[in-house]
């Protein structure tokens, strides 16, 4: 089977998705396809099912321009992010441009025909597809979604427990009342350890280094407020730009002054922690924005160890 597109898109995540709406917007008459491996839109918001999972970027900034994050969560959970890419991408017609269940076998540009060709194989029936395209988007992420990284440990092989990565959470793992060790302290360990602790018996975060952390309001009042005065979209855009300035004088005066950056980022962790915490948990040996900060959404991760230490 053989089919020509003036665009071929390859994922249907949030990039193919913002790129798809944009085309239609701008270019209704080009004939536009979507490759999708998964059976649905989302991408990585369909992939990852571990407890808590949500964004680390603001919505209003991560959300679409051309049809914004209109609810006061800042940070959303990842179904909440799935059914929004959903409503997107049916309010632009782009659903129907969908081939899902096709994965990508090879891309090769013919510079005869001047057009891509793609070879897909559908995960169903095991036929081969060809798919032609004058301009070829890949929009795929970084993930490898068949095998996520888990680092050889020594000794595993004794482990009389489970051994899960986050990419491939079981569905309806019951870890209620089990001691739970979380390997890492990035964005995905901050999320699980406060979303865990309520019903495991006990988690602990296992850490090679420290990240920076620091905590931020799960709710945007301004954006509720400002809905009541002026349009929504008018507050959204609005709020979209402070947003943007404010990340770009952080990053900005961050990278300027990163000593004065460390001392106000580790007073936040202090006062988030309390004075008694053992602040070497949370004292990285690198400046910050060498590597990427992780938000806590309104403390979260600081309320669960405080409630850890007063049960202790």
């Amino acid at each position: 089977m053989s089919s020509h597109y003036d665009v071929l898109i390859i994922g249907a995540g949030v990039s193919g998705i913002g790129m798809a709406c944009q085309l239609a917007a701008r270019c209704p008459n080009k004939r536009v396809a979507i490759l999708e491996r998964r059976k649905s839109i989302g991408g990585t918001w369909d992939l990852f099912k571990y407890p808590g999972v949500r964004s680390d970027s603001d919505m209003l900034t991560y959300g679409f321009s051309f049809r914004p994050w209109t609810k006061t969560t800042v940070f959303a959970d990842g179904p909440s992010i799935k059914t929004y890419l959903i409503e997107t991408a049916r309010e632009y017609g782009i659903n129907k441009a969908i081939k899902f269940g096709q994965r990508i076998a090879r891309c090769e540009w013919i510079s005869v025909e001047q057009r891509w060709n793609v070879t897909a194989i559908d995960e169903d029936s095991g036929e081969e597809r060809r798919f032609t395209g004058d301009f070829l988007v890949g929009a795929t992420g970084y993930y490898n979604y068949d095998e996520g990284y888990l680092p050889k440990f020594k000794g595993v092989e004794r482990f009389e427990g489970q051994l899960i990565h986050p990419q491939h959470w079981p569905a309806g793992l019951n870890y209620r009342g089990k001691q739970v060790v979380v390997i890492g302290s990035g964005a995905t360990a901050v999320t699980l350890v406060p979303a865990m602790a309520p019903d495991a018996g006990h988690v602990t975060m296992l850490q090679r280094s420290p990240s920076y952390l620091f905590s931020f309001p799960g709710t945007d009042g301004a954006l509720a407020m400002l809905k009541r005065v002026m349009p929504e979209r008018w507050a959204c855009a609005l709020l979209r730009k402070r947003n943007i300035l404010l990340q770009r004088f952080i990053y900005k005066n961050a990278r300027r002054f990163p000593r004065l950056a460390r001392s106000l980022l580790l007073a936040g962790v202090r006062g988030g922690v309390g004075p008694d915490f053992d602040m070497s948990h949370f004292t990285p040996n690198y400046m910050p924005w060498d590597e990427r900060l992780c938000v806590v959404p309104d403390g979260d991760l600081y309320k669960v160890l405080q409630k850890a230490k007063h049960r202790s």
